[in-house]
């Protein structure tokens, strides 16, 4: 069995190498690890946010394996369909005329017809140079139904345009222009609506905000459509980063970027950032006031916690461990494989309140062997957290629900808590989320 120490970096040594806003952890020119805990919400759940879709996934056999499985344990399987391609296929570029045969059968079988469709396609097709834009507009054209392209393609993960990022721009590059507005907000980014106790929803009704719209919330893509209405559109994580540019370029919706935070001086300033954009102001002090009080009397209780936070976590790791050392926890461990432009603020204040923090990353081959190192904590925030230290209590913190904003903080103690005292099997945790496959 290998001895080696498991790639990590301290706090202090995080750099800022690598495009203009993602930077690596890990050093570049490793294959990567790939731990049980690195599944959850993949490209093609994503695309099939879109309703009434379905998805045809253009790939050699091996590469919708995960695709395949997940859909089968989380439910979207009968909205999705395979085009396996051999290796005559690609040689000879066939399978682009097969993908015309493929989308014509399944127009043609499936009751009730799709509303919408998207052809993903895969690392093969972008080196080979396909055009999925223009075999998307020709089935438009063809079918009468609106036709989008994205793509599975982690040899891009590294690029200013990586594949979690454009799928989302593809989701909703749907949406149709539309003249007429409503004094509606769209929360793009995370892939579930706000939890219905956020204080957010109050805020913004008080503020004459009608409704706040998310994809997720949409039964039927009519209902989708009137995201284009929306006079607002506000970005809670960075993913959704390419799909609000396009939606003000072309559907004329400015955004703003508030995201997913749990430190309450953070929150504090995304409503801020909110007023700025509304030209309104929200009324947030009791909310403010209720957070604050909730998270003494939990720290109080559950005194002082040693919590590793993990990648996996609905939430950005590093403005996490600063939350919760700000709230007087200890987080000796961060697991990350990107930095990002917003993190660079909370990198630089743990560096200065924390910098005995060890940043691991996931995906280093040396991980492999992790489970060796026998850390010791309370309390894992994230699936990776919780499998890389094996013996802490897990707090999954999954993106199937979105926490936001004050209330937000009040829920995620409430869960702390309630993962000391009702510690779950991380194993059967796993499997019950479909993650694992």
């Amino acid at each position: 069995m290998s001895n080696t120490k498991p790639f990590c970096l301290s706090v202090c040594e995080l750099g800022s190498t690598g495009s203009s806003d993602r930077r690596r952890v890990m050093p570049p020119n490793y294959l990567h690890y790939c731990p049980p805990s690195a599944g959850g919400w993949g490209i093609i759940r994503v695309g099939l946010l879109v309703p009434e879709s379905v998805m045809l996934f253009v790939s050699p056999a091996g590469c919708g394996r995960h695709g395949a499985i997940a859909g089968i344990q989380l439910g979207f399987k009968k909205r999705l369909f395979f085009l396996h391609i051999s290796e005559l296929d690609i040689v000879t570029g066939q399978h682009l005329e097969k993908v015309f045969q493929a989308v014509a059968e399944i127009l043609a079988e499936i009751r009730p017809r799709p509303k919408a469709m998207t052809i993903c396609a895969t690392c093969i097709d972008d080196l080979l140079g396909s055009d999925y834009d223009a075999i998307a507009r020709e089935l438009e054209s063809k079918h009468k139904i609106p036709v989008r392209a994205c793509h599975m393609d982690p040899i891009a993960m590294d690029g200013k345009t990586p594949p979690p990022f454009t799928v989302q721009q593809a989701v909703y590059d749907f949406i149709p222009r539309s003249e007429k507005k409503e004094p509606t907000v769209n929360i793009i980014g995370s892939f579930a609506p706000f939890a219905q106790d956020s204080e957010f929803y109050e805020i913004m009704s008080a503020a004459g905000i009608e409704k706040v719209r998310h994809i997720a919330a949409c039964s039927t893509l009519e209902e989708f459509y009137q995201m284009g209405r929306a006079k607002h559109n506000i970005l809670v994580k960075p993913g959704g980063r390419l799909a609000v540019r396009a939606m003000e370029k072309k559907l004329g919706i400015p955004y703003c970027f508030a995201p997913v935070a749990y430190g309450i001086d953070t929150i504090g300033r995304n409503y801020r950032i909110l007023e700025k954009l509304l030209n309104i102001q929200l009324s947030t002090k009791r909310y403010c006031e209720e957070a604050r009080e909730t998270a003494s009397h939990y720290r109080k209780v559950m005194g002082s916690l040693t919590v590793a936070v993990g990648e996996t976590a609905n939430a950005s790791p590093f403005e996490m461990a600063r939350a919760l050392i700000g709230y007087g926890f200890q987080v000796p461990y961060v697991f990350a494989d990107m930095t990002l432009d917003i993190d660079q603020e909370h990198i630089e204040w743990l560096k200065s309140f924390a910098p005995y923090i060890r940043v691991f990353t996931n995906v280093h081959p040396t991980m492999a062997d992790f489970l060796q190192q026998k850390l010791t904590v309370d309390l894992a925030v994230g699936f990776d957290a919780g499998y890389f230290c094996s013996g802490a209590k897990t707090l999954p913190l999954s993106l199937d629900k979105q926490l936001y904003g004050y209330r937000g903080v009040v829920s995620f103690f409430r869960q702390m808590l309630d993962a000391l005292e009702n510690p779950q099997n991380h194993r059967e945790q796993m499997y019950a989320s479909g993650m694992v496959i």
